[in-house]
């Protein structure tokens, strides 16, 4: 391994490291408070089961996120011919966690994140182009708007919407999980094909954590929902 992808490593797990942290708080927070839960567990069998589908409902949908997004950049840089089969994957994936976010906070809460979360969606295209035409200034710009209209307006709605959830963490997390779908577009464009698929698969596990907090902190939030 040379020295970019040793830095590349490391920096990497620096963020990680950092993510892991900043998550801490709100992990923490839910664990400390699920002996209530638990008590509610043994009175209802069935809350443990609700509460494990809801997290694995999530996770399963974060991570598929991941996988479809590196899936419809690939297709649409390369112009392979299924490339608007799975951007139509990718945008359904997103109403389905959005569908997931309202089935708690209702269907003003979906409607916003689904608008929030597709304008994400939308400027990663913007960057992948940009990014195949090497200009650094076009991609430096879709980040930016991705920064303003997605990291941080869905941080600020979601610890508002969840106690639970600290707002700085959530802002953190999400910006790693933008800065990790750059990295990878980027190793495609260069035809870095192996950083590629270790950068998505790392994406996926970071996006696994994140869910899987979401998950806890709505738990805890309505454990009589679960």
């Amino acid at each position: 391994m040379n020295e970019t992808n040793n830095t590349k490593g490391v920096t990497l797990g620096i963020s990680m490291l950092i993510v892991g942290a900043l998550l801490g708080f709100g992990l923490t927070k839910a664990h400390s408070q699920n002996a209530n839960a638990t008590t509610t567990a043994k009175q209802n069998p069935n809350s443990a089961t609700k509460a494990a589908d809801l997290r694995a409902n999530l996770v399963t949908l974060g991570v598929e996120h991941m996988d479809l997004t590196d899936s419809a950049i690939a297709a649409a840089l390369d112009g392979t011919p299924n490339a608007k089969a799975i951007a139509d994957q990718l945008f359904a994936n997103g109403d389905q966690i959005g569908a997931a976010v309202g089935s708690v906070y209702g269907a003003d809460a979906q409607n916003t994140f689904n608008t929030v979360w597709k304008l994400h969606l939308n400027d990663f295209v913007k960057y992948a182009v940009a990014s195949k035409g090497g200009n650094e200034t076009a991609k430096s710009a879709a980040l930016a708007d991705i920064d303003t209209n997605y990291t941080k307006p869905l941080a600020q709605y979601l610890a508002k919407a969840n106690p639970n959830l600290p707002e700085a963490a959530l802002e953190g997390s999400l910006r790693d999980h933008v800065n990790m779908t750059a990295i990878m577009i980027d190793d495609h464009v260069k035809g870095d094909y192996v950083g590629e698929a270790t950068m998505r698969d790392q994406g996926a596990q970071h996006l696994n954590g994140l869910f899987s907090t979401l998950a806890g902190a709505i738990v805890t939030q309505y454990p009589s929902k679960f």
